[in-house]
């Protein structure tokens, strides 16, 4: 008698029926999960990439700071001794002002000259060391304007006072210009003569019409200051790279469904 063998009811099932899981509600050890919403948390860091980019370009900004050129607080001030009012005209071979620098200033550049002279005229203009001999610039020949101050321009020729200077105006032989004088009497700076080296007369009645203007830096008194700051042509960019920081560390709050 041959003996059945009993077969055992297996509960596992063939590869082809088992149900296999979405991978969307499996985690690494293939339990289940059950779906719902939630709310994630993605920090968006900075690369690797991106962070030295990022210090190259802070640290090429503040680098620049060093290598921008500083401009510093200057003042020009107008050196007179006439009362601004043309009270009458004389003409003489070479009349010249003594300048004397603003106390408290060793150095100061020359700006501008400016002298009453009668219009259409030629002059020469002189500006000299203290001696009123040596020039401190070559002669500048030119002609007078028909305001009561012609404006001479000589920013640009970088002539330095470290003390007392002159301005002399030459009268061209055989001419008709005329020095315009003030109304009030010599205050002592106001010179004539018939050559550079004898500009020793102090001229006996007003004050001939020239100025100075220099440009003092620092200024002691007087003028207007306006400095410049380095700090404030760059702070946009800085600003920008700091944002640029900023947003690469940004975080992002999402919600999925």
């Amino acid at each position: 008698m041959i003996a059945r063998s009993k077969r055992v009811k297996s509960n596992t099932k063939p590869q082809s029926e088992r149900k296999t899981l979405n991978p969307k509600y499996r985690n690494e050890q293939q339990t289940l999960l059950v779906p719902k919403k939630q709310t994630n948390l993605h920090v968006l860091t900075m690369t690797t990439r991106k962070l030295p980019l990022i210090l190259l370009l802070m640290i090429v900004i503040a680098s620049t700071v060093s290598f921008l050129p500083v401009q510093e607080a200057r003042a020009s001030i107008e050196l007179a001794y006439d009362d601004g009012i043309h009270g009458g005209n004389n003409l003489l071979a070479f009349v010249g002002v003594k300048f004397s620098l603003p106390s408290g200033v060793s150095k100061a550049q020359l700006i501008t000259v400016r002298f009453g002279w009668s219009n259409g005229d030629p002059v020469i203009v002189h500006i000299t060391a203290a001696d009123h001999v040596t020039e401190l610039t070559t002669p500048i020949p030119t002609t007078g304007g028909s305001g009561l101050f012609t404006d001479l321009d000589v920013s640009s020729l970088g002539i330095i006072a470290s003390g007392d200077f002159y301005v002399i105006l030459e009268h061209p032989a055989g001419t008709g210009g005329n020095i315009k004088t003030d109304t009030q009497a010599n205050v002592g700076q106001s010179f004539n003569g018939l050559s550079m080296a004898g500009l020793t007369n102090l001229y006996p009645f007003e004050n001939f019409m020239i100025r100075a203007v220099i440009d003092v830096a620092p200024a002691p008194v007087g003028g207007i200051v306006t400095p410049v700051n380095k700090l404030e042509i760059l702070t946009p960019y800085l600003a920008l790279a700091g944002l640029i920081v900023a947003v690469s560390a940004v975080v992002v709050v999402k919600r999925r469904d």
